[in-house]
C-alpha cells in the first residue's frame, strides 16, 4: 500500500502480484496519514485550493467511499497521528488526543510551545503508546505514553536544546527519540523511559531546516534529511565519523563532534526550489524519498564496503547509492 500526497493531491495505490488500482481521492491535500494498511485514512486540505478547511480533519473510510469521522479545531491542524484506539491532532499550542470511535472523546489536551512544524511522532508498542511533542518551553520535549497516564511515569520532559524544537521521531519500539531544533546543526538522542541524553549527533556547521528523521526498522540508524537536500545516515554505535583533533583538549566542541557515518547530496541543481522530501524504509539498508514538489519517489541502498584493513580510506566502507526512481 503506498501514499500518494505530492502537489496538494491523494491517491490510494495497492500492488498485489505484480498489479495495481489506483484511486483519486480528489485533491487540496495537506496532511495524509494512513492507519497501518487499513481502510482508515486520516486527511486534511492544504495546497493552492484545499478540499477542506485547514482547521477539518476527516478519517476517510476507503471502503465505504465515505467520512467516517470529522473533527473541527479553533486553528489550522498541522499534524496528524493514529492508532487503533486514538487520533492525535497536532495544533501550533495543543497537542490533543481523542478516542477512535464513531464519536470520539476528547482524552487528553497538552499545551505546547509554537509548533508550526508540527513536531510530533507517535511509537506504538505491545504494551505501550509513547507520543513525543514540543514541552511548552522553549527546546523542550514532551513524553507520554497515551494508554498508561495512571503511572505517573507515564509522562517526562526533556531540555534538549536551546533553540525551538523543529523535528522529532521516535524509534519503532519507542525507547529512544531523536530531536532537532530551528537550528538544525544538532541531532540529540534521548531515552524515553529515563530521559538520558544517549547520542548527540552534528549534521553540519551552518543552519538548516530538518525536514525529516526516521529510525530504521530495527532501531540501529537514524537517517535525517535537511532543506540543503543532504541525506545523512547516522549508526547509533561506534560507526559514525569523528574529527581527527577530536582528542586535543583545545580545541572547541566542533572537533569532538560525532558526524554521520555516511551522506549524500539527493538534490538536484535544475531545482527552482528547494523541494520538501520525506523519509521512509524499506528495510534496514534500503529507504525511500517522497518529494513533495517534483512528484516523485526516489530508492536508496545502503551499501558496505568491507576493507580488509583499517586506513584512512575506512570511512568509505558505507555508502548511500541512489537505486531508481518512479513518479507517484
Amino acid at each position: 500500500m503506498e501514499r500518494d500526497f505530492s502537489k496538494g493531491s491523494f491517491g490510494i495505490k495497492e500492488t498485489r502480484d505484480s498489479s495495481s488500482t489506483t484511486r483519486n481521492v480528489n485533491s487540496g491535500i495537506g496532511i495524509v496519514k494512513m492507519l497501518y494498511k487499513t481502510n482508515y485514512v486520516a486527511l486534511v486540505g492544504g495546497g493552492k485550493k484545499p478540499r477542506s478547511p485547514l482547521n477539518k480533519l476527516c478519517i476517510w473510510d476507503d471502503l465505504k467511499k465515505k467520512n467516517s469521522i470529522v473533527l473541527e479545531f479553533n486553528t489550522p491542524l498541522l499534524n496528524i497521528h493514529l492508532s487503533r484506539t486514538h487520533i492525535v491532532a497536532l495544533l501550533k499550542n495543543n497537542a490533543l488526543v481523542y478516542s477512535f470511535k464513531s464519536k470520539p472523546e476528547l482524552l487528553f489536551s497538552f499545551e505546547t510551545d509554537d509548533n508550526e512544524p508540527g513536531a510530533s511522532d507517535l511509537a506504538i508498542c505491545e504494551s505501550s503508546s509513547i507520543l513525543v511533542f514540543p514541552g511548552r518551553n522553549n527546546g523542550q520535549i514532551h513524553i507520554v505514553d497515551i494508554i498508561n497516564t495512571q503511572d505517573k511515569k507515564s509522562v517526562s520532559l526533556i531540555k534538549a536544546h536551546r533553540n525551538p524544537v523543529q523535528c522529532l521521531a521516535l524509534s519503532p519500539r519507542g525507547n529512544l527519540v531523536a530531536s532537532a531544533s530551528t537550528k538544525g546543526t544538532i541531532i540529540r538522542i534521548h531515552d524515553t523511559k529515563n530521559c538520558t541524553l544517549v547520542y548527540e549527533f552534528r549534521r553540519g556547521v551552518d543552519p538548516a531546516i530538518i525536514s525529516d528523521m526516521k529510525f530504521a526498522p530495527s532501531g540501529t540508524k537514524l537517517a535525517v534529511l535537511s532543506d540543503k537536500c543532504t541525506l545523512h545516515i547516522y549508526h547509533l554505535g561506534e560507526e559514525n565519523k569523528k574529527h581527527l583533533l577530536k582528542d586535543l583538549p583545545l580545541f572547541p566542541n566542533y572537533f569532538k563532534s560525532t558526524w554521520s557515518v555516511m551522506s549524500k547530496n539527493v538534490g538536484n541543481k535544475s531545482d527552482l526550489v528547494n523541494d520538501i522530501g520525506t523519509l521512509g524504509w524499506v528495510n534496514d539498508n534500503v529507504l525511500v524519498i517522497v518529494w513533495k514538489y517534483k512528484g516523485i519517489w526516489e530508492k536508496y541502498d545502503i551499501i558496505s564496503n568491507e576493507m580488509d584493513s583499517v586506513s584512512s580510506e575506512e570511512s568509505r566502507k558505507w555508502e548511500i547509492v541512489k537505486e531508481g526512481w518512479r513518479s507517484v
